[in-house]
C-alpha cells in the first residue's frame, strides 16, 4: 500500500517541470521574433546598400539638367525626370525659397543626420492613436531618399529603408546639395516638378524672382499640391502661405513684421504657360530606356546627376524621318489612323541614328512601334533566314540554281504570288522577285533549327512556336520589330558583324568622369563572303526588282515585304494588305520602315497599292536620301570583309521630304493587252511566223517588251517561254511537227510585272514547204534575227505555268486571279497556303503578301 504523501510529492515535483517547460518555449518564441527582427532590419538595411550603390559616384547637379548630345557633339535637348521640370541651381535662388520649404517640411534639417528621431517618435505616436501609417515624420533627406530611390507606398519596410539611404546621403552629401534636390524632385501639382517649372504654372516667373509670400506659398502647397493649388483654391492656398510665413518667422528666417507684411499681400496668382521639353521624343524615350537596361539609371537619378549622354543621333535623318511619317503621305482612300515606324543603324558602329515610332507623338507618350512594336516581317526575313544561311551553311552564291516547282510540306503546298512555277531560278532572281517555293526549299535544305539558330544570331526574336517552314516566308508567332530588322541586316553591309543596336555611346558625370554600363554585344554572325553575296543579290532587288522604289545614286541593298490580310471570316472577300516593309542599306546606314495598323480588322487594313515596293520605299528613299545628302558615297566591302571605301562619284542631291502631292504617289503600270494574236507558215518548213497588237496600257515608265510562250501538246504541257522580243512579229523555228498552243504576254522591263495574256492560239506545225500560191511572210516581218529561247529574259514573270481549262477555253496563262477586279492585282507573295503546314494560318496574319511591284500581273488584266 502507497503512502498517502506519494501522490502529493509527485504532484509537487510536476509544478515547477510544467513552468520550466513554458518559460522555455517563451524564451525560444522571443529568440525567433528577434531573429526575424534582425533578418528584416538586416534586408532593409542591405536592400538599402543596394539601391544606394546604383547612385553613381561623383559629383550631383541637380540644378543642372542632363544633357543629350548628337553624333556630331551637338546638344539635342535635355533629359529631365518629366517633361514639365526646369531644374534651378540653389545658389541662383532667394536664401528665402530654400528657408520656406526648410522652416514648413524640416525645420531641424540643420541639425540632424538624416533622421529626426523626434519627428519619428512623433509620427509613431499619431500612427498608433490613428491605427493606421496617418503621419511620415520624414525629413528632407528622407523624402530626397524615397522619391530617389524607392516608391511612395507607405509601409514600414519602405520606412526602414528610407531611414537608412537617407543615412547614407547625409554622410557623402553636403546638406545644401541635398536640399536642391529635393526642391528639383518635389512634385508640385498639374503634373510639374520641381520649383523651377512651379514658379512658371503659380506665377509665369523665374524661380529666382519669387517673393517671400510666393515661396511660402510654394511651400505651404508642396504636401498635397492638388488640394491646395491656387489655380483651384486659392483660400486654401492663401492660408497654407500664412501658415509657413508664421513658421519662418519661429525659425528666425524671417522677422515678424516681414511676415505680417507678405500676408497683406493677395497671392497674384498667374498662370503661365509651360513647354514640354520634348525634342525629339521617340529617340529620347528610348534613351531614358537604355539608361536604365544598361547604366541601372531611373528617371530621377538622370535628373539630378546634370549627366553629359552621347548618343549616336543623326539629326538630319531624325528630323527627315520625323517630317516625313508626320505628313500625310498615303492615298485618300487609306483608312484613318495607319500608322509608320523608322528605325536606322549604323552597321559600322551598332549606333541607332534615327527612331520614329509612329506618325504623331501622344501627349503623355505612347507605344514607341520601332522599338517596342512587334509585327510579322513578311519577305524582310528571308535575307535572314533563308539567302544568308544558304550562303553560309550549303555554300551556295547568287547564281546557283535552285528549283520553282510544285512543293508539298506535309499536305501544306506553299504557292508563288502569280502561282506560277519557273522551274530552274538562280538565288539571285528568286530574290528579285520574292518567290516563295525557292525560299521554302532553301530553308527545307539548310535545316529549320540552323536557320532560327542564325536569326537569332542577327537578334532576331525567335520563339519556340515558330518551329516550322512558313518561317521561310517571315510568318513569326509574336514577329519583329523595326529596330530588330534594321539590326540584323547590318552585318550584310559590314562584312557579317552583328552589334546588338544601341542609342548611347557614353555618359558623363557632371565632374567629368565616364559612368560605366553594359556594353553592347559584338560578334562575327557569318563569313564575310557570306555577308558579300547576300548584298550581291539585295543589291538587284533595289535595282532591278521589286525595290527600285528605294534606289539612290549611291551603292545600296535591300528586301521589301508586304503582309497579306489574316485568314478568316471577317476578312473574306477583302482585298488589301495587314502591313507593309522595306529593309534597306548602305554601307553606313541600315534603316527599316514599316507601315500599317496598330489593329488590323475589316474596316482598318491597308489598301492593295499600300504594299512593300511602294510607299516604304519611297520613306526609305527621302529619310535615308535627306540625311546622306552631300556626304561621300561608300562602295560595300568586298568577299574578304573590311571597312567601306570611298566610292570616286559624287554625293547625290538632297532628295525633296515635303509631301508628295497625288499624282506624285507611286504608280504601277498598266500593261497593254495582247489581242489579235495571228499565225502564218514562216519562210521554212517547221516555222511559224506570229503577229499581234496591243490595246490600252500606261507605260510611263518606258517601253514594254513581250514574251512569247509556247506549249506542246493538247494537253498543254510543258510551257515554256521561247522569246523576248522587243516588237512584233516573232518567228519561231521548231524541229518536232506537232500541235503546239502560242500566247504572248506583255512585260515591264523595269519592274518585271507582267499584263495580260492573249487568247492562245493553237498552230498545227508540219514539215513541208508551203503549198503553191501560200507566199512566205516579206523580209522585215520575221526572221533568223529575231531573238531566240537563249535570250536573256526568258524565265521573266509570266513564264512557266499551264491552263488548266485547255487551249479551247482561251485562258490565259497565271492560273486564279483574284476576284476578278483588274485593280486589284493578283495574289501576294506568298498567296494563299501560305499559312502553317496543316493550319489554317498564323494567327497574326499571313506571310508575305505581293504588290504590283514585287512582279504581280499588273492593272489591265482580265480575269
Amino acid at each position: 500500500m502507497s503512502h498517502p504523501t506519494d501522490g502529493t510529492d509527485r504532484r509537487q515535483t510536476d509544478r515547477p517541470s510544467g513552468r520550466a517547460s513554458r518559460r522555455r518555449w517563451l524564451r525560444r518564441g522571443v529568440q525567433a521574433a528577434c531573429a526575424a527582427a534582425v533578418a528584416w532590419l538586416l534586408f532593409c538595411t542591405g536592400s538599402a546598400l543596394l539601391a544606394f550603390a546604383s547612385l553613381p559616384m561623383g559629383e550631383l547637379a541637380p540644378g543642372r539638367p542632363s544633357i543629350v548630345y548628337a553624333a556630331d557633339g551637338s546638344a539635342v535637348g535635355p533629359l529631365t525626370g518629366s517633361p514639365y521640370q526646369e531644374p534651378v541651381a540653389l545658389a541662383d535662388l532667394p536664401p528665402y525659397v530654400a528657408q520656406a520649404f526648410v522652416a514648413s517640411e524640416d525645420i531641424r534639417f540643420y541639425q540632424h543626420r538624416g533622421v529626426d528621431l523626434r519627428g519619428i517618435a512623433r509620427a509613431l505616436v499619431t500612427d498608433l492613436r490613428e491605427g493606421t501609417v496617418a503621419e511620415g515624420g520624414s525629413t528632407i533627406t528622407q523624402q530626397v531618399a524615397r522619391n530617389t530611390f524607392l516608391s511612395q507606398h507607405q509601409t514600414l519596410t519602405r520606412k526602414v529603408r528610407e531611414a537608412v539611404l537617407a543615412l547614407l546621403l547625409e554622410a557623402r552629401f553636403e546638406k545644401d546639395e541635398i536640399l536642391a534636390l529635393y526642391l528639383n524632385q518635389l512634385y508640385m501639382g498639374h503634373g510639374t516638378y520641381g520649383v523651377g517649372t512651379a514658379a512658371r504654372l503659380y506665377f509665369n516667373k523665374r524661380a529666382a524672382d519669387l517673393t517671400p509670400g510666393e515661396a511660402a506659398t510654394l511651400a505651404g502647397i508642396a504636401p498635397a499640391p492638388e488640394v491646395f493649388s491656387p489655380l483651384r483654391d486659392p483660400e486654401a492656398a492663401r492660408l497654407r502661405r500664412d501658415a509657413v510665413l508664421d513658421r519662418m518667422v519661429a525659425a528666425g528666417y524671417l522677422a515678424p513684421e516681414q511676415a505680417e507684411a507678405e500676408k497683406a499681400q493677395p497671392l497674384h496668382v498667374a498662370q503661365g504657360e509651360l513647354d514640354a521639353v520634348r525634342p525629339h521624343p521617340w529617340y529620347l524615350d528610348e534613351v531614358r530606356a537604355e539608361l536604365r537596361s544598361r547604366y541601372r539609371l531611373d528617371a530621377e537619378q538622370i535628373a539630378l546627376l546634370g549627366l553629359a549622354i552621347h548618343t549616336g543621333l543623326d539629326p538630319a535623318m531624325q528630323e527627315a524621318a520625323e517630317d516625313v511619317l508626320a505628313a500625310r503621305i498615303f492615298p485618300a482612300h487609306t483608312p484613318d489612323g495607319v500608322e509608320a515606324a523608322f528605325a536606322a543603324v549604323d552597321p559600322r558602329t551598332g549606333e541607332v541614328r534615327a527612331l520614329v515610332g509612329g506618325r504623331d507623338y501622344p501627349p503623355g507618350g505612347g507605344l514607341n512601334r520601332a522599338s517596342r512594336g512587334r509585327v510579322s516581317p513578311g519577305s524582310v526575313l528571308k535575307p535572314v533566314v533563308v539567302y544568308a544561311p544558304a550562303v553560309e551553311y550549303a555554300g551556295l552564291t547568287p547564281d546557283s540554281i535552285v528549283l520553282d516547282e510544285p512543293l508539298n510540306v506535309g499536305g501544306w503546298e506553299p504557292q508563288n504570288w502569280d502561282h506560277q512555277f519557273r522551274g530552274e531560278v538562280t538565288l539571285r532572281e528568286a530574290a528579285r522577285l520574292s518567290l516563295n517555293i525557292p525560299a521554302v526549299r532553301l530553308m527545307d535544305q539548310v535545316g529549320l533549327e540552323r536557320a532560327r539558330a542564325f536569326a537569332q544570331r542577327l537578334g532576331i526574336p525567335v520563339t519556340a512556336e515558330d518551329r516550322d517552314l512558313t518561317l521561310a516566308l517571315g510568318s513569326m508567332a509574336e514577329g519583329a520589330s523595326p529596330l530588330e530588322l534594321a539590326g540584323a541586316y547590318q552585318p550584310f553591309a559590314n562584312g557579317g558583324v552583328y552589334r546588338t543596336p544601341h542609342l548611347i555611346r557614353r555618359v558623363e558625370t557632371a565632374d567629368g568622369r565616364l559612368l560605366r554600363g553594359r556594353p553592347a554585344a559584338v560578334r562575327q554572325a557569318m563569313r564575310p563572303q557570306t555577308a558579300h553575296a547576300v548584298t550581291d543579290m539585295l543589291q538587284t532587288v533595289v535595282r532591278q526588282g521589286t525595290g527600285t522604289g528605294a534606289l539612290l545614286d549611291r551603292p545600296m541593298a535591300g528586301k521589301t515585304g508586304t503582309v497579306e490580310l489574316p485568314p478568316g471570316e471577317a476578312f473574306q472577300g477583302l482585298s488589301g494588305n495587314a502591313a507593309a516593309w522595306f529593309v534597306g542599306y548602305t554601307p553606313d546606314v541600315a534603316a527599316s520602315v514599316w507601315v500599317g495598323y496598330d489593329q488590323v480588322d475589316a474596316e482598318h487594313y491597308l489598301p492593295p497599292d499600300v504594299n512593300g515596293s511602294t510607299y516604304p520605299t519611297w520613306i526609305w528613299r527621302q529619310v535615308v536620301g535627306a540625311a546622306l545628302a552631300g556626304r561621300p558615297a561608300l562602295a560595300f566591302p568586298g568577299p574578304a570583309g573590311g571597312p567601306p571605301q570611298v566610292v570616286e562619284t559624287p554625293a547625290p542631291p538632297a532628295a525633296p521630304i515635303e509631301e508628295p502631292p497625288p499624282a506624285a504617289e507611286p504608280v504601277r503600270p498598266v500593261l497593254p493587252a495582247i489581242v489579235d494574236l495571228a499565225a502564218s507558215p514562216g519562210p521554212q518548213p517547221g516555222s511559224v511566223n506570229l503577229t499581234w497588237r496591243t490595246e490600252g496600257g500606261d507605260t510611263a515608265g518606258g517601253p514594254v517588251r513581250f514574251q512569247v510562250l509556247r506549249s506542246a501538246g493538247a494537253d498543254g504541257a510543258e510551257t515554256q517561254v521561247v522569246a523576248t522580243v522587243d516588237a512584233p512579229p516573232f518567228l519561231d523555228v521548231l524541229s518536232q511537227p506537232g500541235t503546239y498552243d502560242y500566247r504572248v504576254v506583255a512585260v515591264d522591263p523595269a519592274t518585271g510585272a507582267t499584263g495580260v495574256p492573249s487568247a492562245p492560239l493553237r498552230v498545227e506545225i508540219r514539215m513541208e514547204e508551203p503549198e503553191p500560191g501560200q507566199e512566205p511572210p516579206e523580209p522585215g516581218d520575221g526572221g533568223p534575227d529575231e531573238p531566240g529561247a537563249d535570250e536573256p529574259g526568258a524565265g521573266e514573270p509570266g513564264g512557266g505555268d499551264t491552263d488548266d481549262e485547255g487551249p479551247d477555253e482561251g485562258s490565259p496563262v497565271g492560273g486564279d486571279h483574284q476576284d476578278g477586279d483588274p485593280d486589284q492585282g493578283g495574289h501576294g507573295e506568298d498567296g494563299p497556303g501560305g499559312g502553317r503546314p496543316g493550319e489554317d494560318g498564323p494567327d497574326q496574319g499571313g506571310p508575305d503578301d505581293g504588290d504590283p511591284d514585287e512582279g504581280l500581273p499588273s492593272e489591265g488584266r482580265s480575269g
